[in-house]
This record gives C-alpha cells, sequence and structure tokens, in this order.
C-alpha cells in the first residue's frame, strides 16, 4: 500500500482543486489499515472522474489556500498581498493564482508541491 499511498499524496492538491466530494471519497478510501486491488481499481476511477471535471472556482479557491499554508511563513507580505489579489480576482476562465503558486513553489523549493501533479 505504501506506492499507492505516495501515489495519492501527489494527486490530493489536484483532486482539492477540482472537487471536494471526490477528495473527501479519496480521503475515505485511503482511511483504515485494508488495501486491496479493488480500491487501487477504484483510486484510479476517481482519478479519471476528476480529470474530467469543469473548473469550479469554490474548489480551487480552497486548494490554493491549503498549498499557501506551504509558504506563510517564508513568503514576504508583498506576496502574500498579492496572491491573495489574485486569489479573488479569479475566474473559471482567468486563474493566475496557480501559476503564481508554482512560482512561489520554485522560489522556495517546496519540493512535495513540485513532485505532485498539482500543477499539472
Amino acid at each position: 500500500m505504501h506506492e499507492i499511498q505516495k501515489e495519492w499524496a501527489r494527486w490530493k492538491y489536484f483532486v482539492m482543486a477540482r472537487s471536494q466530494n471526490e477528495y473527501l471519497a479519496l480521503r475515505q478510501l485511503f482511511s483504515g489499515n485494508q488495501w486491496s486491488e479493488e480500491k487501487t481499481k477504484q483510486f484510479y476511477q476517481h482519478l479519471d472522474t476528476v480529470k474530467k471535471l469543469p473548473f469550479d472556482v469554490k474548489a480551487r479557491r480552497n486548494a490554493y489556500e491549503h498549498v499557501w499554508g506551504y509558504f506563510k511563513k517564508a513568503a514576504s507580505s508583498e506576496e502574500r498581498q498579492h496572491f491573495f489579489i489574485l486569489l479573488d480576482q479569479m475566474t473559471e476562465t482567468d486563474d493566475q493564482a496557480l501559476p503564481y503558486l508554482k512560482e512561489l513553489a520554485e522560489k522556495y523549493q517546496t519540493t512535495y508541491l513540485l513532485d505532485s501533479h498539482f500543477f499539472d
């Protein structure tokens, strides 16, 4: 199960940014110690579903605020202010917050995020 947990960690914020319901369903799937091939199959089915979902501003905002937690101690007040302005301006067709989070992840070498599927 260790490898599949690592895979879930790589997908966690990607999923959160698209659907709170799918995120909660996957979190539930990974709770407990019993793992099976069936659960692995369900995991990848959930991912396939999530990848097809339309843009959801509320879900993205929630995920972006979670991801911001990786930078809040290191980031300058200007970076913080800029991030929250971009977050407030985000629409279904204009998302400047995600590239800015990627820029911060690179600047602060946040390997966990850079190795994840969040920026895909």
